[in-house]
């Protein structure tokens, strides 16, 4: 009887390890997804808090398209993102009121999944547009 018993643990630990080894690849890629897209939503987030910076500089009318692309720069280097890069800035009419001023903010994210999916690149622009009015 005692002996009915080990056979009976060992036959249920190595059952045990092979669901485990199946379904361990499966877990990892769903906690690297998880984590992929809570890295790109953060970068979203600096990015669009950039342009909005931009075009908040943008609207003072005595402002450079350089110092947008300075303050978008920084902006980004202060939030981790010092290899993005400012796709452009449309300041319409410099200091005429009711002008619109329009900054665009893009930066290249890198997925920590990128070549382990079939298909998947594994690298996407996020880009974000912020338009002020000057008054």
């Amino acid at each position: 009887m005692c002996l009915q018993r080990r056979k009976n643990r060992k036959s249920i630990r190595g059952q045990s390890m092979v669901e485990f080894a199946l379904l361990l690849p499966v877990f990892l890629m769903l906690v690297m997804g998880v984590i992929d897209i809570a890295r790109a939503y953060s970068v979203l987030q600096v990015v669009t808090n950039a342009a909005r910076e931009g075009a908040r500089v943008a609207i003072i009318p005595t402002t450079a398209p350089a110092t947008v692309t300075a303050t978008v720069n920084a902006y980004l280097a202060a939030g981790g993102q010092a290899g993005c890069a400012t796709a452009g800035a449309n300041l319409g009419t410099a200091g005429a009121a009711g002008a619109n001023t329009t900054v665009t903010v893009s930066c290249n994210f890198i997925t920590l999944t990128g070549t382990l999916i079939p298909g998947w690149a594994g690298n996407f622009a996020l880009a974000q547009t912020a338009t002020m009015r000057h008054e």
